[in-house]
């Protein structure tokens, strides 16, 4: 069913079902309409592997994890980027049943065991965790290693040249450049070009 409201300008607003035709926004307020298609659900014995898994990680938080551990894993979520403790756990229960399916006697064991909440679990980072991180890292180094560079400085004078010439640079006001805050201004000085 589709909702049609009137928009602060006046005009019709509408989002919702209309037949198998879906009425919907962008994040920036564009409105479209699409054909309904049903999501694809091929409930693979994997897939329901996984749902089962899941299922127990948040029945594990939500009946001993939570009311014993919730500071450790709040710590942890603070330290490795999660929004909060729940998402931290979560992710290293999946990581532990992953790594643990792997070991002989299989599946079953694993979900036993990370299910058991006699077995304590501490963070456990995932692969693609890691991964992420080592891509971050090496596009710190990247950058880094570029602004070092005499090309860099290079880019820059032109490109403060070229404000200077538009006149944009030629208001300084306590001493800092506009659109460029104290610690740009900085860099500046210290690769040695004129303001």
């Amino acid at each position: 069913m589709a909702i049609l409201l009137e928009g602060s300008d006046g005009a019709p607003v509408m989002w919702g079902k209309i037949g198998d035709l879906l009425i919907q926004r962008t994040k920036r307020g564009t409105m479209y309409i699409r054909k309904y298609v049903k999501p694809a659900n091929p409930r693979t014995v994997s897939q329901q592997r996984n749902r089962l898994a899941f299922t127990a990680g948040i029945t594990r938080w939500r009946t001993h994890e939570k009311f014993i551990r919730k500071e450790y894993w709040d710590h942890i979520a603070g330290n490795h980027g999660f929004r909060d403790g729940y998402r931290a756990f979560i992710s290293s229960f999946m990581t532990c049943y992953h790594t643990k399916k792997m070991e002989p006697p299989g599946e079953a064991a694993a979900l036993d065991w990370v299910s058991n909440t006699g077995n304590v679990l501490i963070y456990v980072e995932s692969p693609g965790k890691k991964e992420e991180m080592r891509k971050n890292e090496e596009l710190v180094a990247r950058v880094l290693t570029r602004r070092k560079s005499s090309i860099f400085a290079w880019q820059i004078q032109r490109a403060i040249l070229y404000l200077q010439e538009k006149g944009w640079l030629g208001n300084l006001r306590y001493n800092l450049l506009p659109y460029a805050n104290g610690q740009s201004e900085w860099e500046i000085i210290r690769l040695g070009l004129p303001l």
